[in-house]
C-alpha cells in the first residue's frame, strides 16, 4: 500500500468486553480527515485479506459514508464485522446493498441510538445491534433492572455503559454481547479506601508457567500483564532483602535475579491477599494495550531492554489509579531511569510522545486530534496507524497460555 494510504487517516481503538470481562472485540475508528486520498479498497488492504483468527473480532467503525458505501462493495474481511449507521438499515433502496454486502460475506452490527431501536423485536436483515446509551437511557435500565423480562434484548452490544451495576446486569442477566468500553471509573471507586493488590488469575498463571518449566519470555509476558505485581516484584528486589550490588529497573532482570524458585514462594505468599475481582480485568488489560501500543510506536529494530523500559513506562503511568497514591511517591521507591520520571511525571522526554500518541488514540473523544498530537511529536501518522494495527492484530487476552503469544 501507498505511504499516502496510511498518512490520511487516523485510526483509533475502543476494546469490547464480554460476559466473561475478556477481551471479545475491537472497534477500529477510521477518521478521513482527506476522504479524497482513500477509496474502500485502500481500507481493505490496510488489513490484508485475513484478519488474524486468534484476534480478537475487528469491527471497522468509518466514519466517512461515502467510504463505508465502499467498503461494503469489497471483498469482506475475515474476523472483521462494518460498522453501519440505523439510518441505512430504514431506506429501502440501502437496505437492499446492506442485503447484497451481507450475501458476499461480509458481517454488518447496526449502530444506532436506544430511543430508536428499544422497541424493536427483530433487527433488519437479522444483524447484530451496537446500542448507544444516552445517560438518561442508562439511568432507565438501572431502574429496570429487576423486570421479567427487561428491556434489553439479549445479543446486544452496548455503548455508554458507566456504572458497574449496569454492566453486570447487562452482561450477567440481560444476555448482553458484549460493552464498548468499560466503567473504569466506577469499579475503581469501589475500591477508592484501599490499595488494589496483585491479580490471582495473574498469579495463577504464573505458578502454572514455573511448573511447565516455562521460558524467561514466556514468564516475563504473564508477569507484565499485571501493573501491581511489576511494581511489587522490583520493589522486592530492590529491597535491603537482597542486597544486590546495584539496582534493578528492569524486569527481565529483576525475575532473572530472584529466580523461579525463590519467585513461586513469593507468588504463593501474596496469593492469600490477591484480587479476583472479575470486573477489575478490563481495567488492567487497557492499561497493557495501551502499553504495547506504546512499545510499538518504537522505530522497528529497537533494542528488547529499550521496548521494555517504554511498555514499563506506560504501564506505570497509570499505576496512582490502582495503587491510591500520587506517582511521584510511587515511583521514588524504586531505580527507574531518568526517561520513565520524565514522561510519567513531567510529560516531558524521549518517551512522552510515544505515551501521548497512544494515549489519543485509545480515547475516542481525543481520535479527530490525532494528525495535530502526530505532528506536534514528530510522529508520522503512517507510522501511528501501523503501530496500532499491529497491536490488535496480536493483542490476546489472557486465558491461557497460548493467548499470551504476541502480548
Amino acid at each position: 500500500m501507498s505511504q499516502t494510504v496510511l498518512d490520511s487517516i487516523a485510526l483509533g481503538y475502543q476494546p469490547v468486553w464480554n460476559r466473561a470481562r475478556q477481551l471479545a472485540a475491537v472497534r477500529l475508528r477510521v477518521e478521513t480527515p482527506q476522504p479524497e486520498a482513500l477509496d474502500g479498497a485502500h481500507l481493505m488492504q490496510l488489513l490484508g485479506s485475513d484478519w488474524p483468527a486468534a484476534a480478537p473480532v475487528l469491527i471497522l467503525s468509518v466514519a466517512d459514508q461515502t467510504l463505508l458505501r465502499q467498503a461494503l462493495e469489497c471483498a469482506p474481511v475475515n474476523n472483521t464485522w462494518l460498522e453501519v449507521p440505523e439510518a441505512l438499515f430504514r431506506d429501502p433502496d440501502t437496505l437492499a446493498g446492506l442485503g447484497e454486502a451481507i450475501r458476499r460475506g461480509h458481517v454488518l452490527l447496526r449502530h444506532g441510538q436506544w430511543a430508536d431501536l428499544r422497541d424493536e423485536v427483530v433487527a433488519p436483515l437479522d444483524v447484530r445491534s451496537l446500542v448507544q446509551l444516552s445517560p438518561g437511557d442508562a439511568l432507565e435500565l438501572m431502574a429496570r433492572r429487576q423486570e421479567i423480562p427487561g428491556p434489553l434484548r439479549p445479543g446486544l452490544l452496548l455503548q455508554g455503559v458507566c456504572d458497574r451495576q449496569l454492566a453486570a446486569h447487562s452482561l450477567d442477566e440481560a444476555g448482553a454481547w458484549g460493552l464498548l468500553g468499560w466503567p473504569d471509573e466506577d469499579v475503581l471507586h469501589a475500591h477508592r479506601h484501599q490499595p488494589l493488590t496483585s491479580d490471582a488469575s495473574v498469579i495463577g498463571q504464573i505458578l502454572q508457567a514455573i511448573e511447565d518449566e516455562t521460558s524467561l519470555e514466556h514468564l516475563e509476558r504473564l508477569v507484565r500483564q499485571d501493573p501491581v505485581l511489576v511494581y511489587r516484584l522490583l520493589l522486592l528486589v530492590n529491597s535491603a532483602a537482597y542486597g544486590l550490588r546495584r539496582e534493578i529497573d528492569s524486569l527481565r532482570h529483576a525475575l532473572m535475579m530472584i529466580g523461579f524458585t525463590a519467585l513461586a514462594r513469593w507468588l504463593h505468599e501474596q496469593l492469600p491477599g490477591s484480587e479476583s475481582e472479575p470486573d477489575l480485568h478490563p481495567v488492567r488489560y487497557a492499561m497493557v494495550m495501551r502499553s504495547r501500543l506504546a512499545q510499538h510506536l518504537l522505530e522497528s529494530g529497537s533494542e528488547d531492554n529499550l521496548r521494555a523500559e517504554v511498555y514499563t513506562t506506560a504501564l506505570f503511568a497509570q499505576l496512582d489509579r490502582f495503587m491510591q497514591q500520587p506517582l511521584a511517591e510511587l515511583l521514588k521507591k524504586l531505580p527507574m531511569s531518568a526517561r520513565v520520571f520524565d514522561a510519567v511525571l513531567r510529560q516531558d522526554g524521549p518517551y512522552h510522545p510515544l505515551l501521548d500518541v497512544a494515549r489519543v488514540q485509545g480515547d475516542p473523544d481525543a481520535l479527530a486530534r490525532l494528525p495535530a498530537v502526530c505532528e506536534d511529536h514528530g510522529i508520522s501518522l503512517e507510522h501511528a496507524n501501523r503501530a496500532l494495527i499491529r497491536m490488535l492484530a496480536t493483542s490476546r487476552d489472557h486465558a491461557g497460555k497460548r493467548s499470551m503469544r504476541g502480548l
